[in-house]
């Protein structure tokens, strides 16, 4: 019996050292002791909390919904939630936008939200996802008090929100009007502040007109800046078809 308990755990550890040597090693194209800011080969930093304007993805229980209890409990419409932290490992197109969402009926990023949201379906085991984030709020830093075990008070400083934002509403019916024009049920439009810690540690410069980021297994594979409208349609060809390779391609770039 105590020969084949050794055996055996020979035999695990033989296996867990070959799934460690089978990680993908993506050599980094900065300093690697500098934190990643999601640029191509990096590990996704941070998650992203956001202010839900639009969320289709569940039908609701009761349609049309009347009552708050018609809705599906996972429609996360009007509520703050991080899409990265619900996503996991799993495949996403991230979409983050500065342009002004009145200015883009029929741009680039409806396109791609469009696009996104037909090959969703086609993905659904591979569990793709993504989402479009405007970068529109406008919420200053705020600090929060917390009382130590041993009754000092330390301050923290936290990124402003939704509900920091005295022009919030006005913003979130601008993109809520997008998103009804774009009818990407399967792609969440979000609100976020243009600035702050997330801001900066998904390297998300305020010249940036249109970011787009394609990750899985928390690793980034590509990401791209457009101008204001977005991409062209060639380009939402490319990313649509970066994304779909992104998910094809999972482990067979693994060193052998």
């Amino acid at each position: 019996m105590t020969l084949r308990r050794t055996a055996g755990l020979a035999a695990g550890l033989v296996l867990a050292a070959a799934a460690v040597a089978q990680e993908p090693k993506v050599e980094p194209k900065t300093d690697p002791k500098a934190a990643s800011t999601a640029q191509k080969g990096e590990w996704v930093p941070a998650t992203f909390r956001a202010f839900l304007v639009a969320d289709d993805r569940f039908p609701p229980k009761v349609s049309p919904p009347v009552k708050a209890e018609d809705r599906d409990p996972r429609d996360r419409s009007s509520k703050m939630h991080d899409l990265v932290g619900e996503n996991g490992l799993s495949p996403v197109v991230a979409v983050f936008v500065r342009s002004d969402p009145t200015d883009l009926p029929g741009s680039g990023v409806v396109k791609l939200a469009q696009a996104l949201d037909k090959k969703i379906p086609d993905y659904r085991g591979d569990k793709l996802s993504g989402f479009v984030h405007f970068l529109w709020l406008d919420a200053p830093e705020k600090t929060v008090a917390l009382v130590e075990a041993d009754g000092t008070t330390r301050n923290v400083p936290l990124d402003g929100e939704f509900p920091d934002d005295e022009k919030r509403d006005d913003h979130a019916d601008a993109v809520l009007k997008l998103a009804n024009e774009a009818k990407a049920r399967n792609v969440p439009f979000g609100l976020v502040p243009g600035k702050g810690r997330m801001i900066d540690a998904w390297g998300l410069k305020a010249d940036d007109k249109v970011t787009v980021v394609i990750y899985n297994r928390l690793r980034v594979k590509d990401r791209w800046i457009f101008p204001a409208a977005g991409p062209t349609d060639e380009q939402v060809a490319t990313v649509i078809k970066a994304a779909e390779e992104m998910i094809a391609n999972v482990g067979k770039d693994a060193p052998r």
